[in-house]
């Protein structure tokens, strides 16, 4: 049975190894992201240039992936921090001898954390993925749309 719980540890590497980024850092682009969004608005938009347009498109494009994935990643870094002690938990109860007598509890229990290791790890891939695919345009787009709003829109101290 200890092999069973090897095999769940193993399972949540997997998942844990997908996780590039902080857990929070894609809430927080976001949240900036508006900031900028809301200051576009009172731009000049007879000076922007065509690529200004574009830049502001492409931003706006990355912004929408933060908003419907950014909450998204940071809820599956914490089912995988919840299956951690869930994982943990078993172990701690077969090594005390709960499950001696209880051979298809343990079995139930087991695959109830290998369901949800197997939903933690599709979502985790999905939602990484395209996180993955939007960071470089966001690295290009946010330093240009910081940059035009600053020329139109200077803060004042």
């Amino acid at each position: 049975m200890l092999e069973s719980v090897d095999s769940l540890w193993n399972e949540l590497q997997m998942v844990r190894m997908q996780f590039k980024f902080k857990m929070d850092e894609f809430v927080e682009r976001k949240s900036e992201m508006e900031k900028q969004l809301i200051k576009a608005q009172f731009l000049n938009e007879k000076s922007l240039s065509e690529e200004d347009k574009i830049t502001f498109d492409k931003y706006n494009g990355v912004y929408r992936v933060y908003k419907s994935l950014g909450t998204k990643y940071k809820q599956s870094v914490l089912t995988a921090e919840d299956i951690f002690y869930s994982i943990k938990g078993l172990e701690k109860q077969l090594k005390n001898g709960n499950y001696d007598n209880d051979i298809e509890g343990f079995k139930s229990e087991r695959n109830l954390l290998k369901g949800r290791l197997a939903t933690n790890l599709k979502l985790t891939l999905e939602v990484t993925e395209k996180l993955t695919t939007v960071e470089p345009l966001f690295v290009r787009t946010s330093e240009k749309v910081g940059a035009i709003i600053e020329a139109q829109l200077p803060e004042k101290e």
